[in-house]
């Protein structure tokens, strides 16, 4: 399948211990096969040692789920506006949601939630030069037809939660990846709507929630999210608050 302005390579596992562990090894092999293809899409039935952000393992039933990581080489941006690429994702899982009738919000940086259920994790990979971007590995797991899980820290959802009924895996993957190659293009281009759009699908954007760092618990409003990802925090005695990731959690 391909979007009209990039052909998209796709490879399916039928196991795996992870996708991203697979593109990152294979990654020239993977690139021989690719032709003239701007994006490789490697899936998985199943992984056996699956990670998400924050160094957790992202824990998924075989077949249930999409299992996808994403490898492009996007030499034309610039390392200072790397976090385009977790905005484009992010919105094209929201994209293909919405293609099901199920609206999500975006946790930053770029989790997926629907009210306090996360829906979707994902996690890229960054081989940055001097002046551009060499590659990005970006993983998705996205929970679609799982409705049992083992207790975790962040309450997990699925679409047949949402929607009480079964999807076709491979369906779902395909609407994320159509939807991810628009809104790569929107990188390309400098699309500004693509940095304004991920502003305010977040939680937390124009609301004020409660935040927990290094110090301590307050309560803030988004008041921006910088081109290489820093999220701005004003909290509620005016203070404003600059953090990278993993500096400060969202309390839902």
């Amino acid at each position: 399948m391909a979007d009209k302005l990039r052909k998209i390579f796709r490879v399916h596992l039928d196991v795996v211990d992870s996708t991203n562990r697979y593109v990152r090894d294979e990654a020239y092999l993977l690139k021989a096969s690719a032709g003239d293809a701007t994006i490789i899409a490697v899936t998985a039935d199943n992984q056996t040692a699956g990670r998400g952000q924050r160094g957790n393992k992202w824990l998924s039933s075989a077949g249930e789920n999409v299992l996808l990581t994403i490898f492009v080489e996007p030499h034309f941006l610039v390392p200072i506006r790397q976090f385009a690429l977790s905005q484009a994702i992010a919105l094209a899982v929201r994209d293909a949601m919405l293609q099901y009738d199920i609206t999500v919000q975006l946790k930053w940086p770029n989790d997926i939630y629907v009210d306090k259920g996360k829906l979707a994790g994902i996690l890229i990979e960054l081989d940055c030069g001097s002046d551009n971007i060499a590659r990005a590995i970006i993983g998705v797991g996205l929970n679609v037809n799982q409705t049992r899980f083992v207790p975790m820290e962040r309450i997990p959802t699925s679409m047949k939660r949402l929607i009480n009924h079964d999807f076709n895996v491979n369906e779902v993957t395909d609407s994320i990846l159509c939807a991810f190659a628009k809104r790569y293009s929107q990188i390309e281009e400098c699309d500004s709507s693509l940095s304004d759009e991920y502003k305010q699908s977040l939680l937390g954007w124009g609301v004020l929630l409660h935040y927990k760092d290094a110090s301590g618990f307050f309560n803030a409003v988004i008041e921006d999210v910088e081109p290489d990802g820093h999220l701005l925090l004003r909290s509620d005695d005016g203070r404003l608050r600059r953090y990278a990731f993993k500096e400060v959690e969202l309390c839902l």
